[in-house]
């Protein structure tokens, strides 16, 4: 079948080294001849479907023989999340392979995975290559992955073998531990692809794109699908996928960036160092929701927006990145800016602080209307026991340099317009 050439497009080209990106500038995606293998790349959309419809709409008109996703399709292995990605991915109109990440198995989403797209180790041969998949989203290999994954490299014939899972075996950001948790799973996996002369092992988990040469084997780290990015994009923090053609034996990659979304209205973004997750209303509506009456008082004594919140506890949000020690706080800001900091108590109350302030909630609903239409969610409340969380409420509730202690007003607390809830250190 003859091949269409593809025109200019804005593209990084990547000089491979034995760190990572080195070179930027403007160039065409390699033009395809009709014995050319093209596959394109991607990972770490997190629920964010523009990043899958755009490569989609690529795919379709330039035809790549098929299309690869390394995992983190979901924010949290929810069935509408499987529904709502599946129906993107089926907009692909050529194959399309995946691989699932450490998102897509939490709270039961492993057998949702398995019902969607099936088993999540496979291999096949297509041209001059070879295609190996294999699972780490539980952050580490079983003995029996190890024992297929040996098995399955050592027979393989092809003259380039291709490696696909989510999580790489190193972090290649200095300072930066977001790889496998096992430092010996890690190792053996790298020597076992040196062994047996894999070409290239592609990972997602990072968000960025970085393409790393250890003993002779390259690895190639495309996070870029939609989720929130771990680097500026002079290291590789931009949205993007992969391009790959293997032409005459030269094996080219291209990174393609991709639009990068937009946090609507009804969107949050909960992260910590090395973890994050996008999530909607939707999301937050199939998570453990809590409800009950509240209102808070302003700096001159008064009462405020008292009503009927429905929401998510912070605690349950803070938990899907891996939850916090008690020396770290939650920074829960504005889209406009405006910042308040949580302690580990506010999180994570005991009966004393809790008597006083309830649950911290991440509240979507007021009196019956949900965002977007309620006008000032998402909105960060308390849901003391009493209805109503006074300034000396706060007082009490507020660890040293934070709270009361900065703001003379328990209505401060109450952030408006959330848009991002994150982990840092205290």
């Amino acid at each position: 079948m003859s091949r269409q050439k593809i025109t200019t497009v804005l593209v990084i080209a990547i000089v491979l080294s034995s760190t990572a990106v080195v070179g930027l500038s403007y160039l065409q995606i390699a033009v395809r001849e009709d014995d050319d293998l093209n596959f394109y790349v991607f990972g770490d959309s997190q629920g964010y479907q523009g990043g899958i419809e755009q490569i989609a709409g690529l795919a379709n008109q330039y035809r790549p023989d098929f299309v690869i996703h390394c995992g983190d399709l979901t924010p949290f292995g929810q069935e509408e999340q499987y529904s709502a990605v599946s129906k993107a991915l089926n907009a692909i109109e050529v194959p399309v392979h995946i691989t699932p990440g450490n998102h897509d198995i939490r709270l039961g989403g492993g057998s949702r995975y398995v019902a969607y797209f099936g088993h999540a180790r496979y291999s096949y041969d297509f041209g001059q290559a070879h295609f190996t998949f294999f699972n780490t989203s539980a952050n580490d290999v079983t003995e029996e992955e190890f024992r297929w994954l040996k098995n399955d490299l050592s027979q393989a014939q092809a003259e380039w073998k291709f490696v696909f899972t989510h999580i790489p075996p190193f972090d290649p950001r200095v300072g930066h531990e977001h790889s496998l948790m096992n430092e010996t799973t890690s190792s053996r996996l790298m020597a076992l692809f040196s062994e047996y002369d894999v070409n290239t092992v592609f990972t997602g988990h990072i968000h960025m794109y970085n393409v790393s040469i250890r003993n002779a084997v390259r690895y190639v780290i495309t996070g870029g699908a939609g989720a929130s990015l771990y680097a500026n994009a002079s290291n590789g923090g931009i949205h993007h996928f992969v391009n790959v053609t293997l032409s005459n034996s030269n094996l080219i990659l291209e990174m393609v960036p991709l639009q990068s979304p937009d946090l609507p209205r009804d969107a949050v973004i909960v992260r910590s160092t090395d973890e994050d997750v996008t999530l909607s209303v939707r999301d937050l509506q199939v998570m453990a929701v809590v409800d009950g009456f509240s209102s808070f008082q302003n700096r001159y004594g008064n009462w405020r927006c008292y009503g009927e919140y429905r929401g998510v506890r912070v605690s349950d949000l803070v938990d899907l990145v891996g939850g916090m020690d008690s020396d770290e706080i939650v920074r829960v800001t504005s889209y406009d800016g405006f910042a308040q900091d949580f302690h580990w108590s506010n999180v994570y109350p005991n009966a004393s602080w809790y008597s006083i302030q309830g649950h911290m909630i991440l509240a979507f609903e007021y009196n019956g209307t949900a965002v977007p239409d309620w006008s000032d969610g998402i909105r960060l409340v308390m849901l003391p026991p009493d209805e109503g969380y006074s300034n000396e409420d706060c007082l009490y509730t507020s660890s040293a340099g934070t709270g009361c202690h900065v703001y003379e007003s328990a209505g401060a607390r109450w952030v408006r317009f959330v848009s991002y809830v994150e982990v840092i250190q205290g």
